[in-house]
């Protein structure tokens, strides 16, 4: 058996869509402890999750004043690595739906030499390739556009996703988790796969592993979130922060 991993699941309404997520995780999970990271949710999941509460741990966002608040993605994970205990832990978005034998096939694959295992594995358009692209009207250089999501087990990629992402804690301890200058969302998997290569950790990719994404249930069903904008944003700091750095090709990740 797998050692026991800290699972961290953020949550924001959409209640139909975690009772989905936690019949699967209980249903195909062995050797784990669940923290729910709730995210100000107004729509009945704090009842539920608190009606439950023996079966995890329930952490509430709160702003620096103490009120309870929408930390984002990258804030509400990063409050929940702190409620971490064990060796392993791993984030999961509460629309991915796992299947049988799932973390068992990411722990092996971690015992393959690697530091930092993942379900999504994603190209990005290394600096100085030279043409644009256009993001909702706006013309930009290509360096650092995740232009390929990866398929096939032997295709090469430049970074994990966060969901699904199983991680030594050893990692977190040394390097931190997602950089929140890219809050509330994207670009945080990238950066923090380029921290942790940077580091001297090995990444490593889990093609098969049976985890169904349902994808943006929660963001982009938030009316003051604009997905467009805020990719360009964090685009921006992505590009500014790592500067024509790039991971070598060349080496197995």
């Amino acid at each position: 058996m797998h050692p026991t991993t800290d699972i961290i699941c953020l949550v924001h309404n959409q209640l139909s869509i975690t009772k989905g997520f936690v019949d699967h995780l209980f249903a195909n999970t062995e050797n784990f402890n669940l923290i729910f990271v709730n995210n100000n949710s107004t729509d009945g999941t704090v009842k539920w999750l608190e009606s439950n509460s023996d079966k995890w741990t329930i952490v509430h966002a709160t702003d620096k004043d103490g009120k309870l608040a929408n930390l984002g993605v990258i804030g509400g994970r990063n409050l929940g690595v702190k409620y971490v205990k064990e060796n392993y832990f791993l984030n999961i978005d509460n629309d991915q739906y796992v299947g049988n034998n799932w973390l068992e096939m990411l722990h092996s694959t971690m015992e393959q030499g690697y530091d930092i295992v993942g379900k999504e594995a994603w190209n990005l358009v290394r600096p100085g390739k030279g043409g644009v692209v256009n993001v909702d009207g706006t013309e930009r250089s290509r360096d650092y556009f995740p232009f390929h999501q990866c398929k096939f087990p032997n295709e090469k990629f430049t970074y994990i996703g966060c969901g699904g992402m199983l991680i030594k804690t050893a990692v977190y301890n040394k390097i931190g988790l997602f950089d929140e200058r890219f809050s509330p969302a994207y670009f945080e998997d990238p950066d923090f796969n380029f921290e942790s290569i940077r580091a001297g950790f090995k990444i490593g990719w889990c093609a098969k592993c049976p985890i169904k994404h349902l994808a943006h249930q929660t963001l982009s069903k938030q009316k003051d979130f604009n997905k467009n904008k805020q990719f360009l944003i964090s685009w921006d700091k992505f590009k500014n922060k790592w500067n024509g750095w790039f991971p070598n090709q060349g080496e197995k990740l």
